[in-house]
């Protein structure tokens, strides 16, 4: 808890009576305060002086981002200095249910549908704050608080900034973003990071990151060896857990949208109340700073690169080296004096730490050179597409290997990295398939040909057979056709399943895509399991495309995106071949 605080050593701030400190970090302290004309309490958050800009910045941010899920932003209140700058603070709506970490702190892990209820919000309101070229940049449960009835907010905007921005970045080690951890600024994608490692720990009982000090958790942060989510949460739904881990995905390209998130936790699982403390029940113990009494410990990392979270892995040799000498930095930093002695909350300066990582982190970082981590068939940009209730989800692939089944949940926001559609289908089907007309009424025409008489005998006539494949499924999403997806993957698997709900949402947004031609560019190895059923490792690649409107007003260009390398399960079926699952391998 923090360290109690005598009434005289409260700051002053015009107009409000600042009667308890409930937190304090590197841009501020958080104040529980009362209107001297009366009214409700208030939280007032007073900014450190001396930075200008930075105040300004937060209170503009606040002031333009509103959403049910985000704190709310009553007024700026500046006070002159003589002799110096004005004293900025914010007068914030007053959050009394508590922190996630606080409730983490003190229950270990929540339930499945709690974490979906909590986390879920939070994604939409981070999306709405992307979508205003804003990142928060710090996300972790101390800064995800409850009101009084259980609303989650996501509070603590003061390290918010710009996409793009390279200064110094703050961040939690134990739930910060690798590609950050290694010197790289935040970004969009590190803000899906961070509230997906918040449901990890919520999930587990455990943040994503451990080490014996906030130093040596940076290290291994950098590193990007998560635990096993599966093993650590059993009882987690396998569809959540696919979830959470897309989020937690090495690769930024691979993790979607905070939009798409939020859309998909809330399909993977069903929501259910979060049981808070009960009211009245004083939360020191349990970190009412919204930290926690764990090592939810903030730090600062150089912003060394102009590039938002586009960074690959390194090989494990070279990551082994390079923990080794930040390790070894690490060590001597343990003995510094701590420049502000929080329990439960530090801030140390960590360039010396740092600039080593920055340094031999160079080699292994570049803009659009990621490694894709074995889970994802396609890549590319999200297509903004509108849902009901206002998320945006957009087409794409399986976010890791699917296979058919007899049943499949509901269907989910797929991942933004993946392909979308391409040109209509040709009139001429490849060998051992069927008319596209046929396939996509899901009937066979006549007896249909024998699985031993429709295999392909060579790479190109395997080629030419997915080639219409992936035409087919791009005519279903150009003309927003739901049927025409029974042409393309095998009926009841979860890619046929994941596909109808997005081109039902594409039609329902009034979408098009222009100009979006996947191509399967080299069949590599082709390996038959049975007489219906083979298993093809294909190049592919993703030119850029147009997303428009129904008047055909430009909505998004999405970039292309380079050749990819991918496993296709092809199973032969009355209709002919079908796509059974698909799995990105580089």
């Amino acid at each position: 808890m923090p360290a109690p605080v005598p009434p005289s050593a409260a700051p002053v701030v015009p107009g409000y009576v600042l009667e308890e400190m409930l937190g304090r970090g590197g841009s501020g302290q958080v104040w529980r305060a009362r209107p001297r004309d009366g009214g409700a309490p208030v939280a007032v958050k007073v900014l450190l002086r001396g930075d200008p800009e930075r105040q300004e910045r937060e209170a503009r941010l606040l002031a333009e981002l509103d959403h049910p899920h985000l704190v709310r932003l009553h007024r700026v209140v500046r006070r002159e200095v003589r002799g110096g700058p004005a004293e900025v603070s914010l007068v914030l709506e007053l959050l009394a249910g508590g922190s996630l970490a606080a409730l983490l702190a003190r229950r270990g892990r929540l339930r499945p549908g709690e974490v979906v209820t909590t986390v879920a919000p939070v994604a939409a309101a981070l999306a709405q704050a992307h979508e205003r070229g804003v990142v928060h940049g710090d996300l972790s449960p101390g800064n995800v608080l409850f009101t009084a009835e259980g609303r989650p907010v996501l509070t603590d905007l003061g390290t918010a900034r710009l996409v793009g921005d390279t200064a110094r970045a703050e961040v939690t080690p134990p739930y910060v973003d690798p590609v950050v951890a290694r010197g790289g600024a935040p970004g969009p994608a590190s803000d899906v990071f961070g509230v997906a490692a918040a449901a990890f720990h919520a999930l587990t009982g455990i943040a994503p990151w451990n080490a014996a000090d906030p130093g040596e958790t940076l290290v291994v942060a950098a590193a990007g060896q998560l635990p096993d989510l599966a093993l650590l949460a059993p009882e987690a739904p396998p569809e959540l857990v696919r979830v959470v881990l897309r989020g937690l995905s090495a690769d930024p390209h691979l993790r979607g949208t905070a939009a798409a998130f939020a859309l998909d936790l809330r399909h993977a699982c069903r929501p259910e109340p979060v049981r808070l403390p009960v009211t009245g029940v004083p939360d020191h113990e349990l970190g009412a700073t919204g930290r926690g009494p764990r090592t939810e410990l903030t730090h600062q990392v150089p912003g060394r690169r102009p590039r938002a979270a586009h960074a690959a892995p390194a090989p494990a040799g070279r990551w082994s080296r390079l923990g080794d000498a930040v390790s070894r930095v690490a060590r001597g930093l343990r003995r510094d004096p701590d420049p502000m002695p929080v329990p439960g909350r530090r801030w140390v300066d960590l360039r010396r730490l740092l600039v080593p990582v920055v340094v031999l982190a160079t080699v292994v970082l570049g803009l659009g050179g990621a490694a894709w981590i074995g889970t994802h068939w396609g890549a590319g940009t999200p297509v903004p597409v509108p849902a009901a209730d206002g998320v945006d989800v957009s087409p794409g692939e399986p976010d890791e290997p699917v296979s058919p089944a007899p049943s499949t949940p509901a269907p989910t926001a797929p991942a933004p990295d993946t392909p979308a559609p391409a040109a209509p289908a040709p009139s001429t089907p490849a060998p051992g398939s069927s008319s596209p007309g046929t396939a996509a009424e899901g009937e066979p025409l006549g007896d249909g040909p024998t699985a031993a008489a429709a295999m392909p005998t060579d790479p190109g006539e395997w080629r030419a057979l997915l080639a219409e494949l992936y035409e087919r499924r791009a005519g279903a999403f150009m003309a927003a056709d739901a049927a025409a997806v029974a042409a393309v993957h095998l009926p009841g698997s979860a890619l046929a399943q994941r596909d109808l709900a997005q081109v039902e949402m594409l039609a329902a947004a009034g979408r098009v895509l222009a100009g979006f031609e996947p191509r399967v560019s080299e069949v590599q190895a082709v390996t038959v399991e049975d007489d219906d059923r083979a298993v093809l490792e294909v190049l592919d690649t993703l030119p850029g495309y147009r997303v428009t409107d129904a008047a055909g007003g430009l909505v998004q260009e999405v970039p292309a995106r380079g050749e990819a390398r991918v496993r296709m399960v092809l199973q032969f079926t009355a209709t002919g071949w079908r796509i059974a699952a698909a799995e990105r391998l580089t």
